[in-house]
């Protein structure tokens, strides 16, 4: 049974891209009692980041990242950098299409 277990492509609620759910990852999980991850291991880590930042009042430090919209696709992401006034942002997707990376 164990060999028909594989990884699992799942999208995240949050930043709506696709990511890899690993088998060691389903079992670890498993052996928790949870289910399946509805975020992305980035969006995560910013949801735990945001809540104890919160709860204990904590400044947010220029570690934290920023939510954006991208300009060209319109996809919510998260960036160390924040927006400065009319510059344009991009999402990892469209940076390396408009820049030809």
């Amino acid at each position: 049974m164990a060999e028909d277990i594989k990884d699992k492509i799942l999208v995240c609620k949050d930043c709506k891209r696709k990511f890899v759910f690993t088998v060691r990852e389903q079992g670890f999980f498993g052996q928790k009692g949870w289910r399946d991850p509805v975020r992305c291991r980035v969006c995560r880590r910013m949801k735990k980041i945001l809540s104890l930042a919160l709860e204990e009042s904590v400044p947010i430090s220029d570690e934290i990242q920023f939510s954006e919209v991208c300009d060209e696709c319109g996809r919510k992401f998260y960036t160390k950098y924040k927006r400065k006034s009319g510059e344009k942002v991009y999402c990892d997707d469209c940076w390396v299409g408009i820049k030809g990376v």
